[in-house]
């Protein structure tokens, strides 16, 4: 299912226009779409909604939404959902290459949620984090636990996982706690949710 297209590529992070307004894919999914004979995974690390008007900025409606559909069916036209995404690599002949395509990523390329098995391909070691973690103006506490979770959900809720990338977590934050602790807390309480089911 397509969820956006690439409207602004820079090095190794790009913008996608949301094709919904709706269901804007949030920090820590992972997204690919086709480069030729590639398939690049990357990872959603923002995402912004606003008027398409120049300098233009939504204001309150107070409303419902089922009262602002009505009343302003013209709405999905003037509010566009923008997500920032971080290249984690790409996979070609069924393995993943932890780094960017040998190949320019091309404007208006659509994008899709990655699938189980791409999302175990791309988070096989650490390097996936790697990437995000060397990324600018992104905030890690936030991006990296929902990283981490979708990882572990596509294991099947491996923990052991979860423990092995703990470590290469710590190993690239240079053992610094301040930024740890606040990861870790944030993806136990994300585990904690689905440990039942």
């Amino acid at each position: 299912m397509i969820v956006g297209e690439i409207i602004d590529i820079s090095f190794t992070q790009l913008t996608c226009e949301a094709k919904d307004l709706n269901n804007i894919p949030t920090p820590g999914r992972f997204i690919k779409f086709n480069l030729d004979d590639y398939t690049v995974v990357g990872c959603v690390t923002r995402y912004d909604i606003g008027s398409i008007s120049e300098g233009g900025y939504p204001r309150a409606l107070w409303k419902s939404p089922e009262e602002i559909k009505k009343q302003y069916p013209q709405i999905s036209q003037i509010l566009k959902g923008y997500f920032k995404c971080v290249v984690l690599g790409y996979i070609v002949d069924e393995k993943f290459v932890g780094c960017l395509p040998d190949k320019s990523i091309r404007l208006h390329s659509l994008v899709e949620l990655a699938n189980q098995k791409e999302i175990l391909l791309a988070t096989q070691n650490g390097l996936f984090l790697n990437s995000v973690l060397k990324a600018k103006d992104i905030d890690i506490i936030e991006v990296v636990p929902w990283m981490l979770f979708f990882a572990y959900l596509a294991r099947g809720k491996d923990y052991y996982y979860i423990e092995q990338m703990g470590k290469s977590l710590n190993a690239y934050l240079k053992y610094d706690l301040n930024l740890l602790e606040p990861i870790i807390e944030r993806l136990e309480n994300l585990i904690m949710t689905v440990q039942e089911g």
